[in-house]
């Protein structure tokens, strides 16, 4: 969740707190109700860095806007509001959780925005980041998961890939790397990761 002002709104286990604005206000959680629905409330980031060496963890990818509207409430006064903020962001995941990297409208630099498998990640404003049920990073929006008591999502079978349970399935997440960059090096671990998704053995 988005957090700036004078109040420091729970974003996990290590929430910050900015001071830098006049007036504290905090993101209201977005409408939505669990369970999960992937691409909607939540979405299991990618294991494969972009062309930025990002994970992209937006759920419309590079099909992101700029700037979207989210809603606000005035500490101070109860006032409820839209204000249009950032998109997205970039976080860095390390050892004490995913801090925002820059500056950013509602956002400052350091900023704790949950936690995930390390590395840095573009998300999307009014999510935060955490763990699914396998132990991959995954967004969640702001008013579902485990932030909010909720159980960690698990990928149910009807969401897997296409062909899940066939080689056709870890074909094409291969084709699918290669297609975006075809000097991409797979490593045995990504590999065995794939394979786990379309419901393969592993190779040992």
């Amino acid at each position: 969740m988005i957090m700036t002002g004078k109040t420091a709104l729970y974003l996990g286990a290590a929430a910050a707190l900015s001071t830098t604005v006049a007036v504290g206000y905090f993101a209201m959680a977005q409408d939505g109700q669990s369970p999960y629905v992937e691409g909607e409330n939540v979405y299991v980031c990618p294991t494969v860095l972009d062309k930025n060496r990002f994970f992209d963890c937006r759920v419309a990818g590079e099909r992101t806007p700029r700037f979207k509207q989210l809603p606000f409430i005035d500490n101070e006064t109860g006032e409820r509001f839209l204000k249009t903020v950032h998109a997205y962001f970039p976080v860095n995941c390390g050892q004490y959780g995913c801090a925002v990297i820059n500056n950013w409208d509602g956002f400052k630099q350091g900023t704790l925005v949950g936690q995930g498998v390390y590395g840095r990640y573009l998300m999307d404003s009014g999510w935060y980041l955490d763990f699914d049920s396998s132990g991959k990073t995954t967004a969640y929006r702001s008013d579902v998961g485990p932030q909010q008591g909720h159980a960690l999502y698990t990928k149910s079978s009807s969401n897997h890939a296409s062909g899940y349970g066939t080689e056709a399935c870890f074909d094409a997440m291969i084709a699918e790397i290669q297609e975006e960059n075809p000097n991409f090096p797979i490593s045995f671990d990504m590999m065995n990761e794939m394979r786990a998704e379309c419901g393969l053995p592993l190779e040992e």
